[in-house]
């Protein structure tokens, strides 16, 4: 069993005497769920708004993937799998049997997560709360993941530290640590002079198994706003199917900010998607961390990987 395992049954076993309930009913998908739109705390989504519309289960935008697009996708593909250099680094894993289907040749390359890494705040609010969640938590909470609010970001992260942004910081990485990701820091801004919101592809998706599987107290309510996202539709969600419910997050930024690897400063133009998706009952998890300055190019590396690794066929 590697250290990864052995960090997770620990923390698994570290959560035996919480609340039953708080882990029922993970997994949970909303093709087979037909109560997936109700909240552990009995909150309907469609309860919940968001800029002034109620929140809804997202699907795919169901652009038609062509000929062209899957050839431009094997070129992207291809530039993952032998640049060691590349800008785009993925993971795709098959969440049930929590195997790695696929993965980019550096996937353990750290990248900028931009928004991507609220879901990280997000999972560790939960934790630290043992899964409760206050409604002004909860509304922080959606549009967090939802309409990728910052305010709600920054909010969420302090209230982690009990009002200190600092302490936030410093218990979102005692959590993804927990969690076995070592390289992860989901948290923003700097704690002490360790640089925040620094993601890798392989840990991302790692983390989805952790949020579908329940290994942490909260993961339900977590995995069910993150179905309620409504960005990324240039992006991952554009050549996915109108039938298929997609979740995530995405995360974009254009500016200045630490090349996690290096230290250096660096300028970025970030297009991440982190999705979540069922196809024929199988649930899936997919990272896809990109410096490549191209919503389109990260909406075709998501189409070609959902039809390579799941076998759907349009």
């Amino acid at each position: 069993m590697n250290h990864l395992s052995l960090v997770r049954h620990g923390l698994v076993a570290t959560f035996l005497f919480t609340s039953l309930q708080t882990f029922a009913a993970m997994p949970t998908n909303p093709v087979t769920d037909a109560n997936f739109s109700t909240l552990p705390n009995g909150v309907k989504l469609q309860n919940i708004a968001v800029s002034g519309v109620r929140l809804s289960l997202t699907r795919g935008i169901g652009t038609k993937f062509t000929a062209a697009h899957q050839a431009s996708y094997e070129k992207i593909k291809a530039d993952t799998l032998t640049n060691p250099k590349s800008k785009v680094q993925w993971a795709i894993m098959d969440l049930d049997a929590h195997r790695v289907l696929g993965e980019s040749l550096n996937s353990n390359r750290k990248i900028f997560g931009a928004s991507s890494s609220k879901i990280f705040v997000g999972g560790a609010l939960m934790n630290k709360q043992n899964g409760a969640i206050s409604n002004s938590q909860l509304q922080l909470m959606a549009n967090m993941l939802v309409v990728s609010s910052n305010e709600a970001w920054v909010n969420l992260q302090s209230q982690v530290g009990d009002g200190n942004a600092n302490t936030g910081r410093s218990r979102i990485n005692d959590f993804t640590q927990g969690l076995g990701l070592e390289k992860t820091r989901g948290y923003q801004g700097y704690w002490g002079n360790i640089h925040g919101n620094e993601l890798t592809a392989a840990e991302t998706v790692e983390y989805l198994h952790s949020v579908y599987k329940g290994d942490f107290p909260g993961s339900e309510t977590l995995w069910k706003v993150m179905h309620a996202c409504r960005t990324g539709a240039s992006r991952g969600l554009k050549y996915l199917p109108r039938t298929t419910y997609v979740g995530g997050k995405t995360g974009t930024y254009d500016g200045s900010t630490v090349d996690p690897e290096t230290g250096a400063g660096i300028n970025v133009a970030i297009r991440n998607h982190v999705l979540i998706f069922n196809v024929d009952g199988r649930q899936y998890g997919l990272t896809i961390l990109s410096n490549s300055g191209s919503d389109e190019a990260t909406a075709i590396l998501a189409g070609g990987l959902f039809r390579e690794f799941t076998g759907y066929k349009d």
